[in-house]
């Protein structure tokens, strides 16, 4: 199976990674200098944002036999054979003590061509009590030539006896400059044919989720319409409904949303984003890059509609989206929101 396309443009240089400058800068010198280093790093911020992408390629960097300004080379034995080297495990999946105590065997080998072994934890905040008390003799005992990640997007979930054993990174939200900069370079590299203004269109509703934003250069490249990546039309139709208070008709828009090529958090954060301009514009606030037709749009529903009722609007989706992980039963979620919609109407 072909690599998908976050995977595929994955970073592989300190200097292509995006809205991270602050922590690359200490990571590279790390490397150059070979100072300050530690035996394990926590890696914590957002979804999508790069988390697994920095501890990976700290660890080539780190592994490899010709680094070139602190970027590992690409052709040197270790960063081919990078998946010996560097163990991934998902911790929401081997979330128990046994699954540690499996783990922490492989901090003694470092293979037959020698260097670093690295062990990267992602989502270790799904660990168990017991599976994280195993895990603070392997972070304090480890060998010097083993490297720990541990990459969470809730840093307060993990304990102070682990933390304070790890040197700590908490990652930025990447702007929707960045964003868009990292598509622009990735839709040249992959012969990827999509205007700027669409470029900007999948950048504001990735909700700083770059490799988000990635999947959906990704369906774009295979359907080559914007509005159906991201059901621009269905979300201006969802705005009018909510103007006239139709929650009927706002539920049979979002019974449509995947007969759009679209997924749920798509969906949603363009719904954040279309609520956020329509406040923007009641407001009399600065807009940046949008388009004629769009802003005429907007226009014509914020005449009938109360900032209460935006804000409102913005509110309960961020909610929605907060409790949606892991639910296959989207509609009873969404229609539960439109209730609490009426209700404060």
């Amino acid at each position: 199976m072909n690599k998908n396309l976050p995977e595929l443009v994955r970073p592989k240089k300190w200097e292509e990674v995006k809205g991270q400058d602050k922590t690359v800068s200490v990571l590279k010198q790390q490397i150059l200098v070979k100072k300050g280093l530690s035996n394990a790093y926590i890696f914590s911020g957002k979804s999508g944002i790069g988390k697994t992408t920095l501890a990976r390629l700290f660890f080539m960097a780190l592994n490899c036999q010709n680094p070139k300004d602190g970027n590992p080379c690409l052709e040197c034995d270790h960063c081919k054979n990078l998946r010996y080297k560097l163990i991934e495990i998902n911790a929401s999946d081997k979330r128990g003590i046994d699954d540690i105590r499996d783990v922490t065997k492989e901090m003694h080998y470092t293979g037959f061509d020698g260097g670093y072994k690295g062990i990267l934890l992602d989502e270790v905040h799904m660990l168990t009590k017991p599976a994280f008390n195993c895990l603070l003799k392997p972070l304090e005992e480890s060998p010097e030539h083993c490297v720990w990640f541990l990459c969470t997007t809730e840093i307060s979930k993990i304990p102070k006896t682990i933390r304070t054993r790890c040197q700590s990174y908490k990652l930025n939200a990447i702007r929707w400059t960045e964003i868009f900069n990292r598509l622009k370079t990735v839709s040249v590299s992959q012969k990827i044919d999509i205007s700027d203004n669409d470029k900007w269109m999948i950048a504001k509703n990735s909700d700083t989720n770059l490799r988000q934003a990635l999947h959906l250069l990704e369906k774009y490249s295979a359907i080559g319409d914007i509005d159906k990546i991201l059901s621009a039309e269905l979300n201006l139709n969802f705005l009018e409904a909510l103007r006239d208070n139709d929650l009927v008709k706002i539920h049979k828009i979002f019974d449509k949303w995947d007969d759009k090529f679209t997924d749920i958090e798509s969906f949603l954060n363009a719904l954040k984003y279309d609520l956020s301009i329509c406040l923007k514009l009641k407001m009399g606030l600065s807009l940046g890059q949008i388009s004629p037709y769009r802003k005429q749009k907007y226009q014509e529903i914020i005449g009938n509609i109360s900032e209460s009722t935006l804000i409102n609007a913005f509110t309960h989706i961020v909610n929605l989206q907060q409790r949606i992980g892991g639910v296959w039963d989207y509609s009873s979620l969404f229609l539960m929101t439109l209730l609490n919609l009426r209700e404060n109407k």
